[in-house]
């Protein structure tokens, strides 16, 4: 086992998928025969489909079960939170799951945001609301009084549960740190970020402590600046509780540096997540084979004191859709695999993979048998470099989750500022400028990732290398699906530049093969008009979540923006 990796986690963050029983079996089935140990529930807010919390509704604070919680307040939970009824059923479902997790040699752990709340709680307590409207989430309520008592409920509901990943002052909670600027209160005004981080990681602590869970904190940020608030407020933090750490700052961008966080929080007990599926690499519908960067990362994790790994498989964003549906789920045998013994073969891995997903024909002779892996090995092993040409723009991130951009004012917003790679490395700080040598390296990179995927996707239908039927159709419909995929990226990304430099610059500049920017942009809005109508009758077109990540009225809508850089009529 690679030094240190005891922690092997599977994180399961499509809501759908967490509440089904058959999906979660197949999870399980998988990580008893990969050596997993861990299985993460991650959705916002999950621990209040299971708490009520009663103490805001009326309860004493002080139940002795979860039942007495529940009596307490059940009046209650008619008149004001008639949902949270529901509790006690999903309660029962999760400490179901729990129980066979637990047979299987596997903990469970949910993961979160916070602030997390219902409601009822700002009439219990009235004063978290300002007079403009917005919730104050710097009172002392919220460490104090909250938190302790929410994780004492859910504690008593679920004895059995591992422990929480959470991320604390993400956005995406319903109240957080980053959420200040819209209260104008005083303490607000003048309160030091890192002791609000402080406060709310010792208000969690004290009843995971009393219960004898583990509480795992995520550096869910978005700049270096808040990074390093955290990490000034971390480090003084109890040395039991563990830190969780994205492979890439931010976010899961395989272009992106190391997390310069990693191994330098003391003492404290460190995790690495990474995403196997795709959310920023193609969702698995377009394959991306990420063996290299996952040795590489789990080396670079070994290397800073790092525990564990976790998994995502899926994303909240894409519902029914994980990597055990696609091709991308050689990248979950692969993590697993290489955490247990980092001398493993890429061809052990793929085997591992072939095998345990019965994608093999039977009775291949070891000759036949050798040269599916060699086949399977070749064409994956090509994916990445070409997805990152196309996902990718000199490294900052091309798309809206892996899906077209809407606009080209989007990708400046998304890949410039929101995802902003110069963050991290400053060198990138000129990534998306229209000068037009930039242009014609960023159109010589799309043309790269097309010219090398078209033969690519050609090489995989022009033969079964020994795998099922089923199987085979399965692959050659993912690399079909990629072929066009890369061809609209490189549309976009020529419509891009092109469109930037007309509407900044001077449309009149001869910039990339022989010809002015406008006369770029208006073919290339032609040749996108044209490929939407032929993108329109491929059968994939009707598939989920195919339909979703190549979706024609996207393509449609960004044609439009672009006929008003050109100065034409937009519809």
């Amino acid at each position: 086992m690679m030094s240190g990796y005891t922690f092997r986690a599977m994180e399961v963050h499509d809501f759908t998928q967490i509440w089904n029983l058959d999906e979660i079996r197949r999870r399980l089935d998988f990580m008893v025969r990969n050596g997993m140990n861990a299985l993460v529930f991650h959705e916002p807010g999950i621990e209040d489909k299971i708490v009520f919390p009663a103490k805001f509704l009326g309860g004493s604070g002080n139940p002795d079960s979860y039942y007495d919680a529940f009596l307490e307040v059940d009046h209650a939970i008619l008149y004001h939170a008639l949902r949270e009824n529901l509790n006690l059923n999903r309660r029962d479902y999760i400490n179901h799951v729990i129980r066979e997790a637990r047979e299987a040699g596997v903990d469970v752990y949910f993961e979160n945001k916070e602030l997390w709340f219902s409601d009822f709680v700002l009439k219990y307590r009235k004063e978290l609301m300002q007079q403009d409207g917005t919730i104050c989430p710097s009172d002392p309520f919220w460490y104090e009084e909250f938190l302790p008592y929410k994780y004492k409920e859910l504690f008593l509901a679920l004895p059995d549960l591992a422990g929480i990943i959470c991320s604390i002052g993400t956005g995406e909670a319903r109240l957080a740190i980053s959420n200040t600027f819209a209260c104008g209160c005083d303490r607000c005004k003048n309160l030091d970020p890192v002791e609000w981080y402080k406060n709310m990681i010792l208000g969690m602590y004290k009843p995971f402590k009393e219960a004898g869970k583990k509480l795992i904190i995520r550096d869910f940020i978005y700049t270096k600046a808040e990074q390093e608030r955290f990490q000034k407020a971390f480090i003084d933090m109890p040395e039991d509780i563990v830190l969780s750490l994205k492979n890439t700052p931010h976010d899961f961008y395989p272009t992106f540096p190391d997390n310069p966080l990693m191994g330098q929080v003391g003492s404290h007990p460190q995790i690495t997540e990474y995403d196997v599926n795709g959310q920023f690499f193609g969702w698995g519908a377009q394959p991306s084979a990420m063996l290299s960067d996952i040795r590489r990362r789990l080396r670079y994790g070994k290397e800073h004191n790092v525990t564990g790994f976790l998994a995502r498989t899926d994303w909240e964003g894409v519902q029914d859709w994980t990597c055990f549906d696609n091709l991308n789920m050689v990248n979950l045998y692969a993590i697993a695999a290489c955490a247990e013994d980092e001398n493993i073969s890429d061809e052990a891995i793929y085997l591992k993979w072939l095998e345990g997903e019965h994608m093999l024909r039977e009775n291949l002779t070891p000759g036949e048998l050798k040269s599916c892996i060699g086949r399977m090995k070749e064409w994956l092993d090509e994916t990445w470099p070409i997805v990152e040409k196309t996902n990718f723009v000199n490294g900052c991130l091309f798309s809206n989750d892996s899906c077209i951009h809407l606009t080209p004012d989007q990708f400046t917003f998304i890949g410039g500022t929101h995802h902003s790679l110069s963050e991290w490395d400053p060198e990138k700080k000129d990534a998306l400028e229209m000068s037009a040598e930039n242009i014609r390296k960023i159109i010589g990179d799309k043309e790269w990732a097309r010219e090398k995927c078209e033969k690519l996707a050609d090489q995989v239908s022009s033969g079964n290398p020994g795998l099922t039927e089923e199987a085979y159709d399965k692959v050659k419909e993912h690399f079909e699906f990629m072929r066009w995929y890369v061809r609209g990226f490189r549309l976009t990304a020529r419509g891009y530049c092109f469109g930037r430099y007309v509407r900044e610059k001077d449309g009149n500049d001869v910039i990339a093969e022989g010809k002015t920017a406008a006369e770029l942009l208006k073919e290339n809005i032609q040749e996108m008009e044209c490929y939407r109508e032929k993108l329109c009758t491929m059968p994939f077109i009707h598939t989920y979540p195919f339909d979703a990540q190549l979706n024609p009225e996207r393509v449609d809508f960004y044609i439009q923006a672009l006929k008003k850089m050109s100065g034409g009529t937009a519809r």
